[in-house]
């Protein structure tokens, strides 16, 4: 327990060797001791800390010890996330469902519930109609916005509370953009889409914590690139993203069954008879076995070097 000249309070924004720590709804500007510096460790935004007074007027307090995280996203560097607001477009770009699954699965492994949003609904009515079928079948909480109906922050408070959400998703979907129109303010610049490559180009350059309600809100630039490997998540894990095939493997009467191949295994069964979604289940067999073919790879390499 901190004692009466500490306080305790999240870090909202590192730039510089300098940290703004926000603690009982007061912003404290910080710097941190050198012993973290010498230790290689770096404070991150989200993270839980402990500050003093410092007695340097520019900086006048002093991050005094860096709390547990519950987890921590490298690209980019946030600390203790408990919601990820995927947000893809419906179209044009078409949805990187790879992506989606892929951060669905991540989010799955690191205790992060995730909310999906599907942007320009009014561009690709079809085609979010079916995708918001096909993940609130899978378990997901989802929302649909569009230029004419963006969601609202009301919608998005409801389900984060006092938690911290971050915004991931591939560039140019419009997330900076609904981030700003959730805040009420323009706290960041707008990337527009490449014609030539049809992508975007990212333009959140640091992470930052707004207040949102009790809780917070960040954009997260970079994020969509971290692999499962790099996640640290291994073949048998995959399921983790897949709540609509965990919940028919529970019953299947194959020891480690990787529920891929396996004759008589109960969630292809589950599959033919139209309760999977096939594209879905398409996608946990390709991380499924990309993952456990590296995984073999790995223990081949490891045993040649014994030789």
């Amino acid at each position: 327990m901190p004692d009466s000249d500490t306080l305790q309070g999240i870090i909202t924004k590192g730039v510089g060797g300098s940290y703004t720590v926000r603690s009982s709804g007061v912003r404290y500007s910080c710097q941190i001791r050198g012993i973290f510096r010498g230790r290689g460790i770096k404070p991150q935004p989200g993270d839980k800390v402990l500050i003093e007074e410092s007695g340097d007027p520019d900086l006048p307090y002093v991050i005094t010890e860096l709390l547990p995280r519950r987890n921590y996203l490298m690209r980019p560097p946030i600390a203790n996330v408990d919601y990820l607001l995927l947000t893809f477009a419906a179209y044009d770009p078409e949805p990187d469902l790879m992506l989606l699954d892929k951060l669905l699965i991540i989010c799955g492994n690191w205790g992060i519930t995730p909310i999906i949003i599907f942007t320009k609904e009014d561009l690709g009515s079809e085609s979010c109609a079916r995708l918001y079928k096909t993940y609130t079948d899978a378990g997901y909480k989802v929302f649909v916005s569009s230029s004419d109906s963006p969601v609202r922050s009301g919608d998005i408070m409801t389900v984060t509370g006092d938690g911290l959400a971050a915004f991931a998703g591939p560039s140019g979907v419009g997330k900076s953009t609904l981030c700003n129109s959730i805040l009420g303010i323009n706290i960041m610049d707008v990337g527009e889409i490449s014609d030539k490559l049809r992508r975007g180009r990212h333009t959140t350059r640091h992470v930052e914590l707004f207040d949102f309600g009790e809780g917070f809100l960040t954009d997260t630039p970079g994020f969509t690139s971290l692999s499962l490997e790099q996640a640290g998540i291994d073949y048998r894990q995959v399921i983790l993203g897949y709540p609509e095939i965990a919940r028919f493997a529970s019953g299947c009467r194959f020891d480690n069954c990787r529920h891929v191949s396996e004759d008589g295994c109960v969630v292809r069964e589950h599959l033919a008879e139209g309760d999977i979604d096939k594209d879905r289940y398409t996608r946990y067999c390709s991380f499924s076995e990309q993952l456990y073919s590296e995984r073999n790879n790995y223990k081949r390499r490891k045993q040649s070097e014994q030789f």
